[in-house]
């Protein structure tokens, strides 16, 4: 087949943005439903008249009405691409593809012109096939949907069918459940909890007749990511369960992975929290990318006017949504070493009411508060330091910031009013989650970048000393799985990306940083606090305190293979460190100071 057959067979895909929304409803922040030829809202206030697109983009034939001109456009599109195999055939075409633009004349130029058609036409037919809400569109292909186009970027390995007795007994439902709210329903608390267990009595009660694909898929996959955490090694019972229950959830994809609604976010949000422990068979950053696109163009990222009355518990949740959306995104571009999906900038978003802790007995309060919600506000307030820091030293110019210890250790400061104010309330189960937090955090605003990329010496010893406790903590974890409510693999691409930056720095400052000298702390810029206290302690043993931070992380990664059988963390990171290990066991073994030509006393 030549090249101008394949092209016409296999066009590249480009989605184009359609307007979602009519002007008026896309001022007012509220839902459209695309009625035509005036949408519900307007014609309920009497602007039946008036509804139109948002912008002139769409206005002569491209507005929402647009797809009767498409189909016709599609047909005369066709009629061509027959005329030019027909041509073909007889020889009349001479040029060897369609997108060649080194002919000259009159073929080169309508050749130009056939490409563009097509690649526009395209274009329209991928958002045709996404988000295909108007009335007079019956689909062009029927297999072809939002939930089909995200499964298929988003899956990584095929899921194993589904058995026929996949749903638990309810009494062992409850304990997988319970886990779920007691250890990761508490810091991203993105639905009701009491809707939730009304779903459950809907599955469980006369065989599931009365439930809605909803109520299925939040409880097939609260219980698949309760089982996914709880699995200790890759194909155990635990992990055979996940897989059978979130195959189970899948068969209702098309029913509540749809865009344009807060249950479809919701939908998907479980869907990326299950991809955080099931790293093998999801992408959870292809799954948390379209989650933001849908949450953005649903206007999740902006509060209400003041002006338009909301009701305060659907504001609440709306408000959850987005902050766990925030969360999540942030802490896997940050883990990954990728920029976000949008800005700081672009949000205007409360923390809902109901995250403070109450005293008051439960029967008196909201319907929404059962579980305590403190630590997602916690979570929230890290992440937005976290994310200040990374996107302002990472990728806000190219140039170095003109006073970045100021900014620094301006960061680092609140770092450490956050630990406290947790720690003064923190139960002991969530303790150790929130010291990592700070420490991975404080990480990432010590390591060099662009704003700041050669860091003082200071600085150095800092982020080393600030490396090892972060490895040692984590490794707790696995030691006492008790101690920490949900490790992810999100957990374990941090233990990686800190063991990088570990290896990076000794390699780069072997002596300075082994040695038993306390640097001395550069001058703190005008109105900045002081940087973080370096003590005498953290410069003892640094060489023997190394090679255990170097085993811990093989630990941790050796857990990631375990646990999901990912090897590549674990061979890239084995690789990467073998000189610095060669390296320190030769000081070690000599008994050598580093830097001098002393020897350790025996």
């Amino acid at each position: 087949m030549s090249a101008t057959a394949s092209f016409l067979d296999n066009p590249l895909l480009k989605v184009s943005r359609p307007v979602a929304a009519c002007s008026r409803c896309r001022t007012a922040k509220i839902k459209c439903d695309g009625k035509l030829p005036a949408c519900s809202a307007c014609e309920k206030v009497g602007k039946a008249r008036t509804c139109s697109g948002a912008t002139d983009e769409f206005a002569k034939g491209k507005e929402r009405s647009y797809v009767a001109s498409l189909e016709g456009y599609c047909e005369r599109l066709q009629k061509q691409i027959a005329q030019i195999r027909c041509q073909q055939r007889t020889g009349a075409i001479r040029e060897s593809s369609i997108t060649s633009i080194s002919s000259a004349g009159s073929v080169a130029k309508a050749h130009q012109k056939e490409v563009s058609d097509i690649d526009d036409l395209v274009g329209d037919f991928g958002f045709l096939s996404v988000n295909a809400t108007s009335r007079d569109f019956h689909g062009i292909e029927s297999s072809t949907s939002f939930a089909n186009l995200l499964l298929t970027f988003s899956v990584a390995v095929p899921l194993p069918k589904p058995s026929p007795h996949t749903l638990p007994p309810r009494h062992e439902a409850l304990r997988l459940l319970q886990y779920y709210f007691d250890h990761i329903f508490v810091c991203m608390p993105f639905f009701i909890e009491t809707k939730f267990w009304t779903s459950v009595d809907s599955v469980y009660q006369s065989g599931g007749r009365f439930a809605k694909p909803l109520d299925h898929w939040f409880l097939y996959l609260v219980l698949a990511i309760s089982s996914a955490s709880l699995s200790h090694q890759y194909d155990d019972e635990d992990h055979r369960r996940a897989l059978s229950l979130v195959s189970a959830a899948l068969q209702y994809a098309e029913d509540v992975l749809r865009p344009g609604s807060v249950a479809g976010i919701q939908a998907l949000l479980l869907l990326v929290q299950y991809a955080v422990v099931d790293p093998k068979h999801f992408r959870s950053w292809y799954l948390i990318g379209m989650t933001v696109r849908v949450m953005v163009d649903l206007g999740l990222h902006q509060d209400p006017p003041a002006e338009v009355e909301t009701d305060s518990h659907r504001l609440s949740i709306r408000r959850r949504v987005f902050h766990s959306i925030y969360c999540l995104e942030r802490a896997i571009s940050v883990a990954l070493g990728r920029a976000f999906s949008f800005s700081d900038d672009s949000v205007s978003v409360a923390l809902p009411n109901d995250y403070a802790p109450s005293n008051r007995p439960i029967e008196e309060q909201s319907i929404l508060l059962l579980h305590n919600l403190a630590p997602a506000s916690h979570i929230i307030k890290i992440r937005r330091i976290l994310s200040a820091a990374y996107y302002t030293m990472q990728y806000s110019g190219r140039e170095p910031l003109p006073q970045p210890l100021s900014s620094t250790w301006s960061w680092c400061a609140m770092v450490r009013e956050w630990l406290d104010s947790c720690l003064s309330s923190a139960s002991h189960h969530f303790s150790l989650l929130y010291r990592l937090e700070s420490l991975y955090t404080t990480i990432i605003i010590l390591s060099p970048s662009h704003g700041y990329p050669t860091i003082c010496d200071y600085n150095r010893v800092l982020l080393f000393a600030h490396c090892i406790d972060y490895i040692s903590q984590l490794h707790q974890a696995l030691e006492n799985p008790r101690s920490f409510p949900f490790l992810s693999y999100t957990d374990i691409q941090r233990a990686h990306q800190v063991g990088r930056l570990f290896v990076q720095s000794l390699d780069q400052a072997f002596n300075l940083l082994l040695s038993r000298s306390v640097p001395v702390p550069p001058p703190v810029p005008s109105g900045a606090p002081a940087p973080p206290y370096l003590a005498p302690e953290d410069r003892i043993d640094c060489v023997g305190r190394s090679i255990r931070c170097l085993d811990y992380i093989r630990d941790l990664l050796e857990y990631g293979i375990r646990k999901w059988d990912i090897h590549e963390p674990l061979t890239e990171f084995e690789a990467l460190s073998v000189p610095i290990r060669e390296r320190l066991r030769q000081t070690q073994s000599h008994n050598l100071i580093p830097g001098t030509s002393w020897y350790l006393p025996s």
